[in-house]
Formats: structure tokens, sequence, C-alpha cells
């Protein structure tokens, strides 16, 4: 005769395989949110430096560019004054300007169309677009220039072919908001705060007449310039 033993089963706790509770919920929640609270503004500074490297290097292509133009046509090029997709090199339109919010004349488009610069997103800020999405046609690399209708070289903050020194040739924003045609405009200097003096929003980045590019307290420098200095 065969005995066969019979095995109970296992007795499943329904109880426990109902899920979480509303409490483990709200707790799992509440650490999901808090990480992204860590995380988020970290992230969000590694993309302002990474932008702010791209700056630099959007800038010398800029140099490069100008100075290609200049060796081969002995001056360098009218600044376009007007914004949008279309070179402007005779016109200045007040308040509609391709720089600082519409109140500076920007780098021209012939460097692209010409071939001196790869393509047209080199002619902006990274940072300053970042900050202006909406107004991206208006924040073009500042030029140390203007449009042939306001003097060209003889219409910027220096003189271009004339002035000898530590001038600039193009840059993130050059006005501060109070010299703009808006001053609510909410214009800053893209490159954050000055570290040694503890000034808000003054700093950017600068093409010089000799090719480097530094950053550097952008307000500090225009008001020496009104000041004459």
């Amino acid at each position: 005769m065969i005995f066969i033993q019979s095995v109970s089963k296992p007795t499943i706790n329904l109880q426990k395989l109902k899920g979480f509770t509303l409490i483990e919920l709200l707790l799992v929640v509440s650490i999901i949110l808090i990480l992204i609270a860590i995380a988020l503004p970290q992230f969000q500074a590694a993309k302002k430096r990474a932008r702010m490297v791209q700056s630099k290097s959007y800038l010398r292509t800029i140099g490069q560019g100008l100075f290609s133009y200049k060796i081969d046509f002995n001056v360098f090029p009218p600044a376009d004054g007007c914004a949008g997709p279309d070179p402007s090199p005779a016109d200045t339109c007040v308040g509609e300007g391709p720089a600082a919010l519409g109140s500076w004349d920007g780098v021209p488009w012939v460097l692209a169309d010409m071939g001196y610069v790869p393509d047209r997103q080199h002619f902006y800020c990274p940072v300053m677009v970042g900050l202006f999405p909406d107004q991206k046609e208006k924040v073009r690399w500042a030029y140390n220039s203007s449009a042939i209708d306001t003097g060209t070289t003889q219409g910027g903050a220096n003189n271009l072919e004339k002035d000898s020194g530590h001038i600039w040739l193009a840059r993130c924003a050059w006005l501060p908001a109070f010299a703009t045609f808006d001053p609510n405009s909410g214009l800053i200097y893209p490159m954050g705060d000055d570290l040694e003096t503890g000034e808000k929003d003054v700093m950017e980045n600068v093409l010089r007449i000799n090719g480097t590019v530094e950053t550097l307290n952008g307000l500090r420098e225009f008001l020496e310039s009104a000041n004459g200095g």
C-alpha cells in the first residue's frame, strides 16, 4: 500500500499583497521631490557653465572672422544696424537694433554670408539666448562699430581704425539696462556676479582688438567709457 503524505499549502497573507499604503506612497513621492530639488539647481548651474564656455568659443570664432575680413579688405566691416535675418550694413533701426535688446548695433551677417564665420549660430552669446529666448534677434554680439548711416567705425564706442589700446571688438551686451532705449527691458550682463566687488549680474565676455577673449566687469568698463576713462 502506498501512503501519500499530504502537503499543506503555504498560507498567503493577502493583506500584505495590497501594495503601498498611502503614507508609504507619500513618503516615496516626498523623497523623489527632495532629490529633484537638490539635483535641478546643480543641473542648471552645469548647463550655464557649459554655455559660458561655448560663449567664449563663439566669440573667438567671430574674432577670427573679423580679422580675416580686415586682412582681405583692409577695414573692418560695418555693423548691422537692424535686428532680423537680413543684412543691414547701411541702416540703423533705433530701438530695433540687433544687440543689447535693440539698443546697439551687432556683428554683421556679412561674415557668415561671405564664409568668414561658419554659421549664424556663432553670432549669439549662448548665455544671452538662454536669458532672453523670445528676443534672440536682439541679443547678437554687440559690435564696436555702427552701420554706414551712423558712421561705421566712427559710430562705435571707439574708432576701430584709428584708436589704439585695450579697446574691444565685440561683446555680450555692452550696455546696462539704464543706458538702453528701454530702461525696463531687464537687460543684464550674462556672466553673473563680480566675485571681487560683490556686484550682481555685471560680468560679460569681451573680444579685444588683439584677439584675446576675457570675462570682465562690463558695467564698470561701460561707466569708465561713459565718463571718458
